[in-house]
């Protein structure tokens, strides 16, 4: 396995200093030296590593010790690295922020520990000199062992700037300077009200990716750098999760809607589904695609509906044909975005655009954000899981529920605690469950396990 090849972990102090940016000028640099690069991202995040894998051409993993625990996060970094000659991590916030409840440890300091893996630091120095030493010393010595193996510079505004950076790195810490990348404006990536734009709507990536090659190649210190990554213990080998995943299952084909206004999904998702039977169909709902016939179960993901709304709306028969298909007993999973496209209608501005109206409930996306954070989900009775069983997940979404008709929710869904920690969620049938929060689905794979077992029964 290439694992043992090497691998290393991007940190800040805080969000806004840059990691997206610095990983993904690393990525290219990298590739640009024929390296075979794999991306892993801290947290539940899962629009950054739409751009990973564009540069990457792979599967960009999330390592999330909330959600799936140490030895997920292991095991997540073994199967990345197969046929890789280098992992980058993107770290979440700062080094040492983590927004999981229940007090779990799993910030990207916490997360770099797990895997074995060093840190580099990136620091906006855009408004420093002198006082860059006192951040990365503090970071330093409050990370833990191993401390901070090395930082980057971010914003550099001249040969001069970056001169006082690193003298002040010399003279006040132990950590080296690895570079720096410079005041560009064209290097920085657009926003929208989710985050960074997907990368699968960026076609112009592919220059973007050059360009960061070109100037990471004379910034960087690349032996260094490649030093520090190959340095790191070596790789994790978890066998396994639960018995689940090793027993022997019937394929069962499972529809996958998957383009442009739905593709959130996680990589450790999709491999379970796989790992215990399910043979991924994919479509496209903006192409009016059918639903695959054979398939016995709907897995419907989190995305960007309302900025393909003409393209969703567009075909009567085509929202008539999903209708019927899940209203006449598809097994269903809806998360997010997925769910808003199942909706009777969604309204983005002014004129609400019909949808597919498995779920009975109009929908907007509200111009400010509606929910943000870890969650723990309980299956309500009335549903396809039984009631009780437990997923983590997170959510954030700009979409809210207007009117509903629905006689059950979903799920109970408890947040990291404070005023509405606990509320109802989401809605459901006998066989159909939806709701706004991304499931990750091995925190549960013996839920899994019966799901696909019922859709085989169908």
């Amino acid at each position: 396995m290439a694992a043992s090849r090497g691998r290393l972990v991007v940190g800040a102090p805080g969000t806004g200093s840059g990691k997206t940016t610095a990983t993904l000028a690393l990525i290219a640099g990298l590739k640009a030296q024929g390296l075979r690069v794999q991306a892993f991202k801290c947290g539940p995040d899962y629009i950054d590593g739409t751009y990973h894998a564009v540069l990457t051409g792979r599967p960009v993993r999330n390592l999330d010790l909330w959600m799936g625990g140490p030895d997920d996060a292991r095991r997540q970094v073994a199967r990345g690295m197969q046929q890789a000659d280098l992992g980058v991590v993107e770290g979440v916030m700062g080094l040492l922020d983590s927004g999981a409840p229940d007090g779990v440890a799993a910030s990207t300091a916490d997360v770099a520990r797990a895997i074995g893996a060093p840190v580099v630091l990136v620091v906006d120095a855009s408004r420093m000199a002198e006082s860059v030493a006192a951040i990365v010393h503090g970071f330093d010595a409050l990370s833990g062992a191993p401390g901070i193996a090395g930082v980057i510079f971010n914003r550099v505004a001249s040969a001069g700037h970056r001169a006082l950076l690193e003298g002040a790195l010399r003279r006040h810490t132990r950590v080296p300077a690895l570079g720096y990348l410079p005041e560009m404006a064209e290097l920085a990536m657009p926003e929208r009200h989710l985050g960074l734009v997907p990368a699968v709507e960026r076609q112009a990536l592919a220059a973007r990716m050059h360009r960061w090659a070109d100037v990471t190649q004379k910034t960087i210190d690349w032996d260094a750098l490649l030093a520090i990554a190959r340095g790191a213990a070596p790789a994790p080998t978890v066998s396994g999760g639960s018995d689940a995943r090793h027993a022997s299952h019937p394929p069962v084909p499972v529809a996958l809607a998957r383009d442009e206004a739905l593709h959130f999904y996680y990589p450790a998702n999709l491999e379970l589904l796989e790992e215990l039977g399910a043979v991924l169909l994919p479509f496209s709902p903006v192409r009016g695609e059918p639903i695959p016939a054979e398939a016995r179960m709907l897995y419907a993901g989190g995305g960007y509906p309302e900025m393909f709304l003409g393209e969703l709306g567009q075909s009567a028969a085509a929202l008539a044909s999903y209708r019927e298909r899940i209203q006449g007993g598809l097994l269903t999973l809806a998360e997010c975005g997925g769910y808003m496209w199942l909706a009777e209608s969604l309204a983005a501005g002014a004129d609400p655009v019909p949808l597919v109206g498995a779920v009975p409930a109009t929908m907007r996306i509200a111009s400010r954000l509606q929910a943000i954070g870890y969650r723990t989900v309980s299956a309500l009775p009335g549903g396809p899981f039984p009631a009780g069983t437990t997923f983590r997940g997170h959510e954030f979404h700009h979409g809210r529920v207007v009117e509903s008709r629905a006689l059950q929710a979903a799920w109970h869904s408890r947040s990291r605690g404070g005023p509405g920690s606990e509320r109802a969620e989401g809605v459901l049938t006998a066989t159909l469950v939806g709701g706004f929060t991304h499931l990750y689905l091995p925190s549960n794979p013996g839920a899994v396990a019966a799901l696909l077992d019922k859709a085989r029964a169908s």
